[in-house]
């Protein structure tokens, strides 16, 4: 008979809603490859940067870099800041790995344009920002097939850790 109460029967326990992801300072990102060469990137943006005011005024490559620069220290800041912070966390159904493979690998390209011509230029500040550049180069390049390489695997943009 059926007395209105449950007997000594266990329902099965439903597993809740996953936790959210909260925004947080995770400095383990700064140790990563992608971290690394994201702060390569900022640094050599902003010492290109430098470089660049210190010494040309209004001439036409400056232009074009200023772009290039002010797009680096933007971008790759927010970049960076969002892995800092798991931001990446909150937005995971955005396709961060292909977005910032396509970002890197253009900031790759534009840096080789305007670094190539930076350094045909020959003045000094055409060969210190033509370093700044290549090392940007480096940096951007790594980094775009750091997230070619995670974008093909499947890997999640940021672990949960």
């Amino acid at each position: 008979m059926y007395d209105g109460q449950m007997s000594n029967q266990s329902s099965p326990s439903s597993p809740g809603a996953p936790p959210q992801p909260v925004v947080r300072l995770d400095r383990k990102h700064l140790r990563t490859p992608s971290g690394m060469c994201q702060m390569v990137q900022l640094t050599c943006n902003i010492l290109g940067f430098i470089c660049l005011k210190v010494a040309w005024g209004a001439w036409v490559s400056a232009i074009f870099y200023n772009l290039i620069f002010w797009i680096g220290i933007l971008v790759t800041g927010a970049i960076f800041t969002s892995y800092l912070f798991h931001v990446v966390e909150k937005f995971d159904a955005w396709p961060w790995h292909k977005f910032e493979f396509l970002y890197c690998a253009a900031m790759a390209l534009g840096y080789i344009i305007t670094s190539i011509f930076a350094m045909t230029i020959g003045e000094s500040v055409g060969y210190a920002v033509g370093f700044f550049g290549f090392f940007a180069i480096i940096a951007y390049a790594g980094d775009s097939y750091l997230k070619y390489q995670a974008w093909k695997r499947g890997l999640p943009a940021q672990s949960p850790q």
